[in-house]
């Protein structure tokens, strides 16, 4: 029966620790829906029900991402799981052990041309680290919920890495006869005593590598850390280069731009850099031994000028002072740098002014979410993350889709804390569909999105095709065409067709709207209106300011020299 078979997936997912599970309504579904709503009215599960199975598999892997525990995302059968491609293809690259339970239609009917007949099977499978068809013969029987409960603790497993591999995304393909409502008699088999699942997993397993790497430290050494890089494993004390998803503890975050300004004789990275070119050119430097730290069973971050793969790295010696106080020198003057230039009116009207500001807004506790392309560069460049704030942000393949999903799921996770997204206009209005809420739904309140809207694509201003030969005869409008692609949205009227707050903001005052924002316990969009033609200048002119300061302690150094030798 639809209902029993339901019941029992629903019961051992819980049982294998989902406690999030986002609904996509369909008929085919039906029975999973009512065997989630009744778990939901019990206080036993958080459901939230979403209209677009896209959006609501962003929502799920926001959860993910914020909890660190699995989410589930729940479909009905045809197109419906087609839907699920981009948010899968994050959690794959992310590794993040996404559930997904996709109704079909039953067996006899697969293959024979029936409406909504498609492989469902195959239509994620590169992406998911494995698909389970679950029996769905007579459920009536102990071998019957036996089978069921196993494969779904075989499939959990192997999604939170306790079986082989990475963690990631996993589905749950479970053709069901009818979506019929169950009968109000019908029970399902029972499962372990205790609430425990079907088949007691081990713990993730640990990575044992005897053959440790030994990396000297007395040799001077800069650590990249990228996205899904453990803090835990980095050197102590030695200043390392981290992307801003990345927490350094009380360890200095160096500049990006300090990789252009010293000559390391090693690099280490972990986890996967790709928000800055400069990490490939300093790999690529001869002399320089590069080591890679990965763990699980594929690579994070594969660099062609990666010398060295190591799952076990053990530091000996100590960082010169000499070598730390460089790294610190070079730090200094690059954020000084940006520090002046964010005084200048003309250059905070730009999305690094508006990221500067942000940051600045910030309190502890709060979580950043951070929307692909400029924004979370822009913070990289401008300035710190303040002490206790979170950042989150889609890494790993590094789309513009899903982010507004993906930061309300984030805030449904965490009710008690603001999470705050910073996102371009073009990221926002690709996923301005991720503002629909049923109205039987929970808003997540406690979400205000700002939206740095300089009409249209402000990373390609900074890339080759930024170039200004290229906006000129005979390319004429082409690059703002197919490069800016400015949108004719008024965010305004679209967020109130939502049901959404919106307010446009200038840059100097989002610290007060921010503020009244995070009192008004609804959801918040702050628009602030920027320009994106004046991005490549703001950049360039900060680098020169960088690399005379450069000049100058350079000089200075040398004089210094000179005076002690004469």
């Amino acid at each position: 029966m639809p209902s029993v078979i339901s019941a029992i997936v629903v019961d051992e997912l819980i049982r294998n620790g989902v406690q999030w599970f986002v609904y996509c309504p369909g008929s085919r579904n039906g029975p999973l829906g009512f065997e989630l709503a009744r778990r939901a009215r019990a206080g036993e599960i958080n459901l939230q029900v979403r209209l677009d199975e896209r959006s609501a598999a962003f929502v799920a892997l926001g959860i993910t991402k914020a909890t660190g525990i699995p989410a589930a995302v729940v479909t009905t059968s045809g197109t419906a799981v087609s839907n699920l491609l981009p948010a899968v293809t994050e959690a794959n690259y992310s590794d993040l052990p996404l559930v997904l339970v996709t109704a079909n239609r039953p067996p006899d009917v697969l293959g024979t041309g029936a409406s909504q007949t498609v492989d469902q099977t195959a239509l994620l499978a590169s992406q998911v680290r494995h698909v389970q068809q679950l029996w769905s013969g007579d459920s009536s029987g102990a071998t019957a919920n036996g089978v069921l409960r196993s494969q779904v603790c075989r499939a959990l497993g192997i999604g939170t890495g306790r079986l082989v591999g990475r963690p990631g995304p996993v589905q749950l393909d479970v053709p069901l006869s009818s979506g019929l409502p169950p009968q109000p008699e019908t029970s399902s088999p029972a499962g372990r005593p205790g609430g425990t699942p079907w088949i007691a997993m081990p713990e993730i397993p640990r990575s044992q590598h005897p053959d440790a790497t030994e990396i000297d430290l007395r040799r001077p050494t800069l650590v990249i850390a990228g996205d899904g890089a453990d803090p835990a494993a980095l050197p102590a004390h030695l200043p390392c280069m981290a992307e801003p998803t990345v927490e350094v503890g009380d360890r200095r975050r160096l500049h990006p731009w300090v990789l252009d300004q010293v000559r390391p004789e090693q690099v280490v990275v972990y986890g996967r850099p790709t928000l800055h070119r400069n990490v490939g050119r300093v790999l690529a430097r001869p002399g320089v031994r590069s080591v890679l730290v990965a763990g699980g069973g594929d690579w994070l971050y594969a660099a062609p000028d990666i010398e060295v793969l190591s799952r076990n790295p053990r530091w000996t010696g100590a960082a010169s002072p000499v070598w730390i106080e460089e790294l610190e020198r070079a730090d200094t003057i690059v954020r000084d740098a940006w520090t002046r230039t964010m005084t200048e009116p003309a250059n905070r009207r730009t999305g690094v002014g508006v990221a500067h500001a942000a940051l600045n807004a910030l309190r502890p506790g709060d979580l950043l979410w951070l929307g692909a392309s400029n924004a979370i560069r822009d913070v990289s460049l401008t300035g710190l993350v303040p002490p206790g704030v979170q950042v989150l942000s889609n890494r790993g393949v590094a789309g513009i889709d899903g982010n507004v999903s993906a930061a309300t799921g984030v805030a449904l996770a965490n009710p008690d804390r603001t999470v705050v997204a910073l996102l371009g206009d073009l990221t926002f209005a690709y996923d301005a569909s991720g503002l629909q809420t049923g109205r039987l739904e929970r808003m997540p309140a406690n979400l205000i999105i700002v939206v740095s809207n300089d009409s249209g694509g402000g990373i390609f201003e900074l890339l080759e095709q930024g170039d200004a030969r290229y906006k000129r005869e005979p390319y004429g409008d082409t690059f703002e065409r197919i490069y800016g692609t400015p949108q004719n949205i008024d965010i305004a009227h679209l967020c109130s067709a939502y049901d959404v707050a919106h307010a446009t903001v200038e840059i100097d005052d989002l610290p007060a709207t921010l503020g009244r924002a995070r009192t008004a316990q609804r959801l918040s969009v702050l628009e602030i209106p920027v320009t994106r033609t004046a991005l490549r200048d703001v950049h360039a002119g900060t680098r020169q300011a960088a690399e005379e300061a450069f000049d100058a302690t350079a000089v200075s150094a040398m004089n210094l020299e000179l005076e002690l030798h004469s």
